[in-house]
């Protein structure tokens, strides 16, 4: 089973200046500590809360589950992506979860390319984007029902068990503390970048991954 490894594993220096001391979990105040959602939600002017309205629910859990997975040192840099996930897919016009499995499904098939989860993940995404491209044509709003309590669970259940398949093939790889850190920081950073619109979340690209 071929299984490629990043190049440039990531190693972090010392906690950016300037930056709060981020912990894993979530956390009652910001006095307890606060995770790089929470984070977020101080910089949006929102209430203390690791799932701030400013960031679309599929984009917040890929936040929650890489800012829980990383080491310690790699986590104090993930508050360098806080202002880019300020608002990160609530201005997307079409859905949003496809993006963000997506970029799970490219970082899986990077450590796996034979996995059978990642290669039906990759086509469910496709199958995402042709059913909002259908709704466009047809005039229909191409978003994917992103408010309230219901509609946050169908986002946040998907992204939290891709994330889990994609640490499982993190430890198969046999990824060490610093390239598996790099895999998912690479990961948030590839999803961040897809939704900004410096890459094109289209089928072509996801296949390509």
């Amino acid at each position: 089973m071929p299984i490629s490894q990043p190049s440039s594993p990531f190693v972090p220096p010392s906690t950016p200046d300037g930056l709060p001391v981020l912990e894993a979990g979530a956390h009652r105040d910001a006095r307890s500590g606060s995770c790089v959602m929470e984070y977020v939600s101080v910089l949006a002017g929102e209430r203390f809360t690791d799932r701030p309205q400013c960031t679309h629910p599929a984009v917040a859990a890929l936040a929650w589950q890489v800012n829980d997975a990383v080491s310690h040192e790699a986590r104090q840099h993930l508050g360098l992506r806080a202002v880019d996930l300020v608002g990160a897919g609530r201005d997307v016009d079409g859905p949003v979860r496809p993006v963000v499995l997506a970029a799970v499904a490219r970082a899986g098939l990077r450590l796996d390319p034979t996995s059978r989860f990642f290669t039906r993940l990759e086509r469910r995404v496709e199958e995402a984007h042709a059913k909002a491209d259908r709704r466009r044509a047809d005039g229909h709003d191409a978003g994917d029902g992103s408010g309230g309590r219901i509609a946050t669970l169908l986002h946040v259940g998907p992204v939290n068990h891709a994330c889990a398949h994609l640490l499982v093939a993190a430890r198969a790889a046999g990824l060490d503390t610093a390239a598996r850190d790099a895999v998912l920081v690479d990961l948030l950073d590839d999803c961040l970048a897809t939704i900004r619109g410096e890459l094109v979340p289209t089928t072509s690209r996801v296949a390509a991954g």
